[in-house]
């Protein structure tokens, strides 16, 4: 199972830009997760995103590099598994 966070500082103004690869890529994301640490419309506010993959090794590193050309973003990659469990795209 390959997992990704994202951290996203100045919410407001990079939403949607993460929105957007995160979109681009929508059929290799199996489960999402936002959670917005402030409940407001500042500039200042972040959140993270946690994302469930399950694609080509390839694509998930090209999403993460995106992702992290991005300013105020931040995603990190972590690939877990369990014997004989298998990512079901």
């Amino acid at each position: 199972m390959d997992v990704m966070v994202i951290l996203i500082g100045h919410r407001v103004e990079s939403a949607v830009k993460v929105q957007s690869v995160l979109t681009e890529n929508g059929d290799i994301i199996k489960t999402r997760l936002g959670i917005n640490r402030e409940l407001s419309n500042d500039n200042e506010a972040s959140g993270f995103i946690f994302l469930e993959l399950c694609g080509e090794q390839v694509r998930i590193n090209q999403m993460c590099a995106e992702l992290n050309t991005l300013s105020e973003v931040k995603a990190e990659c972590l690939k877990m598994e369990l014997p004989g469990c298998s990512c079901q795209a």
